[in-house]
């Protein structure tokens, strides 16, 4: 009783805050959406840049700052090395506001928080490990914030884009973070430049729009 009271004051005070926002691809000239997963693919001197909104990396809670993440899939299907860490990747909100990535650190830092010491005495937390080890495993798959409710920060790291540079012929994909409210614009560009310095055009640009 006291577990099923926990997990459903943790799914209520985050799902409130999340509302009903979606986020869809924009086509353009050059970039073809994939309806299936809601993506956008735009190809650069044969390497095929996938980008989509993760919704489940959303850390949309009034207590801490919002986290969005995109998840990106880097294509090279070239015979050289590329590289395109998450630093080259800038995001732009409706009002021209610009955000750069962060770190999964960073990430980890904002909302890997023990959440249960928010609850209201006498429900604290948890008394016994049994029960945090059995809430855990009963929303590992049903939860739609498993950051919160399964307790495993470590997944930011596993599903962020890797730093190293992509091998000729080769694929990597995960999630590059933004420290963003996406709830409070109605359009996000992500910006792909071609190096770390994010100076001159950007190689391509993933538009998407915020519909609430």
């Amino acid at each position: 009783m006291r577990t099923t009271f926990i997990m459903a004051f943790i799914a209520a005070v985050f799902c409130t805050a999340c509302g009903s926002v979606t986020i869809n691809p924009i086509a353009s000239p050059s970039g073809k959406v994939n309806l299936p997963d809601q993506s956008i693919t735009e190809r650069r001197d044969n390497v095929a840049f996938t980008v989509r909104h993760d919704a489940l990396s959303v850390s949309n809670n009034p207590m801490t700052d919002t986290v969005s993440a995109f998840h990106v899939t880097i294509d090279n299907q070239t015979d050289k090395q590329v590289s395109f860490p998450p630093q080259v990747f800038v995001l732009k909100d409706s009002d021209g506001q610009q955000y750069r990535s962060i770190s999964p650190d960073r990430v980890k830092e904002i909302i890997s928080k023990d959440t249960v010491y928010l609850i209201p005495y006498p429900y604290v937390g948890y008394y016994y490990l049994r029960d945090q080890l059995v809430a855990s495993q009963s929303d590992a798959l049903s939860s739609e914030l498993p950051f919160y409710a399964e307790y495993h920060p470590q997944n930011i790291f596993a599903r962020a884009l890797p730093e190293e540079p992509v091998l000729e012929r080769s694929k990597v994909s995960g999630n590059v973070y933004f420290l963003v409210d996406l709830a409070k614009t109605t359009r996000a560009d992500l910006l792909l430049f071609p190096d770390v310095g994010t100076t001159g055009e950007p190689l391509a640009i993933f538009s998407f729009s915020v519909e609430k």
